[in-house]
């Protein structure tokens, strides 16, 4: 694969790792602290929210760019 190509995947996973990361994050905190941590729906619903926003941008990179 092309260097370009590698950049654009990266570039496009950035999001989901984001949300990954606030997803352990608010997991962590509702072990901890059951009754200050936020909803597991919220929890989920954000981490959706940066899924699809990486596929998303994902889509774009790829169309945008298909011919260079």
């Amino acid at each position: 694969m092309k260097l370009r190509v590698v950049g654009k995947i990266i570039v496009s996973l950035i999001p989901a790792i984001i949300g990954t990361i606030l997803l352990i994050g608010d997991k962590k905190n509702q072990i901890a602290h059951p009754e200050w941590s936020a909803s597991p729906a919220v929890m989920w619903i954000k981490f959706a929210v940066f899924c699809a926003l990486s596929i998303v941008l994902f889509v774009i990179l790829f169309r945008v760019w298909k011919g260079r």
